[in-house]
């Protein structure tokens, strides 16, 4: 663990940066002055020191100035921290005492948390800087080829010999693996310093050989290699000259991930300064596309989509303006398909990001409306892209899309995450926004009804006295002003009867305790109203009503009144209880059905075995006295029968399909799969591959079992071909597993693709191809009642690939059979 040092004059502060820090599981060390901070420093090494700048006796920056003189502290990090406005000169001092940030409160506990995390990694890398450093002296100073030998196969930091000349001689795995070159390039010579560094960082390669020259050795500094594959890669290079063996040792530490963190830390602070700076969203998020560009992506697109509203794009970005007027062309030529399969409308209709870490030129073909479109699109040159929606409270306010193309970069699964994170952030700023506007539009429409009402009572209590509904007002503090006539009308009461909290007494006992502690609630917050009872008529019967109410407030956000209405909902209240009734008879209906299809075929199947047996009795006894014409034709009776056989059970599994629930469970889908395929068993010759990286749902087990085994029986079943072939794959579809089962076959020409799922539907004639038409149905029937879909990809010759969707958790939980 790393040390931190922690110095302010006030508890409560140190406390706080504790709490902040304490995810980080490191060593905090409080101060509660610069004195006894000086103490600490004089004592023990600290990766970083977080100093208040306004203290009593030695304040932040006289502190600095005498740690800057201590030997052993001089190059330790400092972040100052002040609950001072920003100031320029402030700024300027406290980095001109060598202080590497300047945080002002109140600050954000994440951004803070993530800036001392790079520190400490910083401080982490370099004590194993040391570590290493120590070694290799011990190793140059002992001369020992066995314990170097031991050193380089064991280092997790990149080591390697190079002669004079830069040619690599030697180098360790860990080298190797940073600059993704083989063992075997290596020894054919390609490796050399010329080859792996970039061009700009020439000088830096002439002033560390100089430097080695002169001394021997070169302090530590950053560059970056140019890898095999072409992309680049940040490291932390020292060299040392070995004299006695005419080469150069040199030690490589591959910094990526720090670097990146340090930029992400960078970009988020800054995006927060952005997000924060107004409530015109629409600005900031044009802010944000040009702060992203070229960081994190070549391209920026953000679009927002109002409730029920087209799709708007506010920003899109790109550091060549032609490129950004390019974008905007296709845009107008070939505008958005909001119901479009992939891209922004399925991120904004799923939630889901959509990542993409190699477009090729198929995808792009793909893509094209028409070879207009299609040069456009190739002009681009887009070469990885992600797009993350902009969701907040549960809904999806738009989305951001970003791409790399000049610059060859690719999109990982860390980049995902990074822009998930800054697309949270961006949502909550413009779901903010939005609200403000909502809230600003209703104090308005309040204010101006709250005007209106004060101005015009008589026109209200004509409106009231009109209404269909019980209408009430109040006073601010919950008092009874008044009840239009035909509150009076329904409850045979009088105003006498109804002061104070009085008409609560008409009130059903069961729901009055919770209507007045609804009604006090509101009156505490000044939220609106809601509750459901029933109110007593003048004859003493109760109905169902609901009662509403809201405050009318003036223009200082001051409740002026309340306005309340009861409505007669008895008949909805009614009509809900036969619904309930209803749906009970319907499954008391549902298991008279299973248990009548049951028995019927059970009573079916009788008299068909009865025939089956028959037929082959009769072929036994006329064994040496038929024809082959009559043994064919008992054969297809046989055939006939056990199709029927098949028939009824297909009509019974369907009648089922989707009505009867069992408890959901842990499946393993690939274990489930291989058991299917077992009790298939398919000929020798058959070939089924289950993609290794099948999920584990939490859902039915019959279900999920029976569609499985329809589609894998299918696809054996009208393979068509000598080397049938049939491959199931998974993927990731959001709250969704999709699922995939192909075959090599004759494939399904487009115009049959909606066909074959109805019941009954074959393509071939029964006698061709055995089978009730009823499977496919079936498993339609079962996805659909788990709220996923069911579908075909194929063309004739090209074998089919039906595909189907299932929730990765049980929605709810199972009902009774039936």
């Amino acid at each position: 663990m790393a040390s931190i040092l922690l110095v302010d004059d006030h508890r409560a502060n140190l406390l706080a940066l504790e709490a902040v820090l304490d995810p980080l599981r490191q060593r905090l060390v409080a101060a509660q002055s610069g004195e006894e901070a000086l103490e600490h420093l004089a004592r023990e090494e600290f990766a970083l020191i977080l100093m208040d700048v306004k203290m009593r006796g030695l304040d932040g920056f006289e502190t600095a100035a005498r740690v800057r003189g201590l030997d052993q502290a001089r190059h330790t990090p400092i972040i100052f921290i002040s609950g001072l406005p920003e100031d320029e000169d402030r700024l300027y001092r406290g980095y001109a005492q060598g202080a590497v940030d300047y945080v002002v409160k109140p600050y954000n506990p994440d951004i803070l948390r993530a800036k001392v995390a790079v520190f400490v990694e910083l401080h982490r890398r370099a004590e194993q800087i040391k570590r290493q450093e120590a070694a290799l002296r011990q190793l140059e100073r002992e001369a020992s080829d066995e314990v170097f030998r031991r050193i380089m196969d064991t280092s997790m930091m990149g080591l390697l010999f190079s002669d004079y000349e830069g040619r690599v001689l030697e180098a360790n795995d860990a080298f190797l693996s940073i600059v993704g070159y083989t063992r075997e390039d290596l020894k054919a010579g390609l490796l050399n310093w010329r080859q792996i560094s970039p061009p700009e960082y020439e000088h830096v390669h002439h002033d560390a050989v100089s430097e080695l020259n002169l001394h021997g050795v070169t302090k530590q500094f950053e560059k970056e290699y140019i890898r095999k594959d072409g992309t680049r890669v940040s490291v932390l290079v020292g060299s040392a000259r070995v004299e006695k063996q005419r080469r150069n040792l040199t030690y490589v530490l591959d910094i990526s991930e720090r670097k990146r963190a340090e930029a992400n830390v960078s970009l988020l602070a800054s995006a927060g300064e952005i997000l924060s700076s107004s409530l015109d969203f629409r600005e900031t998020l044009r802010q944000l596309a040009e702060l992203v560009v070229p960081v994190l992506s070549d391209w920026c697109a953000i679009d927002i989509q109002a409730q029920d509203g087209p799709i708007q794009r506010v920003a899109v970005q790109h550091t060549d303006p032609r490129k950004v007027e390019l974008v905007r062309e296709i845009e107008a030529r070939y505008p958005v398909d909001p119901d479009a399969p992939r891209g922004v409308p399925r991120v904004l209709r799923t939630g889901a990001t959509e990542w993409l870490a190699e477009i090729d030129d198929a995808r792009i073909v793909a893509a094209a409306r028409d070879e207009e479109h299609l040069r456009l699109a190739r002009e681009l040159g887009l070469r990885s892209y992600l797009i993350v929606p902009l969701a907040a409270r549960g809904r999806v306010l738009g989305a951001i899309t970003l791409a790399h193309a000049e610059s060859g970069r690719r999109y990982t699964k860390a980049d995902v995450q990074f822009a998930e994170e800054l697309a949270r952030r961006a949502a909550l700023s413009v779901d903010n926004a939005l609200l403000f506007e909502r809230e600003v539009t209703v104090r308005k429409e309040v204010q101006t009804l709250a005007e209106e009402l004060k101005h015009s009572e008589a026109q209200f209590r004509l409106l009231a006295e009109t209404m269909p509904q019980l209408v009430w007002t109040n006073r601010p503090d919950g008092h009874h002003e008044y009840f239009n006539r035909r509150w009076y009308d329904y409850t045979g009461t009088t105003p006498e009867d109804t002061a104070g909290e009085g008409w609560s007494r008409i009130i059903h006992p069961d729901e009055r305790a919770q209507a007045l502690e609804s009604w006090r609630e509101a009156l505490r917050t000044g939220e609106p109203y809601e509750s459901q009872c029933r109110l007593r008529r003048a004859d003493g019967v109760y109905c169902w009503f609901i009662g509403r109410a809201v405050a009318a407030r003036d223009g200082s956000g001051r409740i002026v009144r309340w306005f309340g209405t009861y409505t007669d909902i008895d008949e909805q209240k009614r009509a809900e209880e036969e619904r309930q009734r209803l749906v009970q008879a319907l499954e008391r209906s549902n298991k008279e059905l299973d248990q009548f299809a049951y028995v019927t075929s059970h009573d079916l199947k009788a008299p068909l075995r009865g025939i089956a047996n028959l037929s082959q009795w009769i072929e036994e006894d006329l064994n040496d006295k038929m024809t082959p014409e009559s043994r064919r034709q008992l054969d297809l009776l046989r055939g006939r029968v056990h199709r029927l056989e098949n028939l009824i059970d297909g009509i019974l599994s369907y009648s089922r399909a989707g009505r009867i629930r069992e408890k959901p469970e842990a499946i393993d889908v690939g274990k489930l799969l291989r058991e299917i395929v077992e009790l298939l068993a398919p000929p020798p010759e058959t070939r089924v591959a289950i993609a290794p990286d099948m999920p584990t749902l939490v859902t039915e087990r019959a279900p999920l079992q029976q569609t499985f085994l329809n589609l894998i029986s299918n696809a054996l079943k009208h393979a068509g071909r000598a080397d049938p072939e049939v491959r199931i794959g998974a993927r990731d579809a959001g709250p969704f597993w999709e699922f995939s089962v192909s075959d090599n076959g004759t494939g399904i020409a487009p115009e049959y693709h909606d066909r074959i799922w109805g019941i009954f539907q074959t393509l071939k004639a029964r006698d061709e191809v055995e089978g009730t038409g009823i499977g496919l149905s079936v498993v339609q029937k079962i996805v659909l009642s788990k709220g996923g879909r069911a579908w075909v990809e194929s063309a004739v010759g090209a074998g089919a690939t039906f595909r189907f969707t299932w929730p990765k958790v049980e929605a709810r939980e199972p009902s009774s059979p039936g």
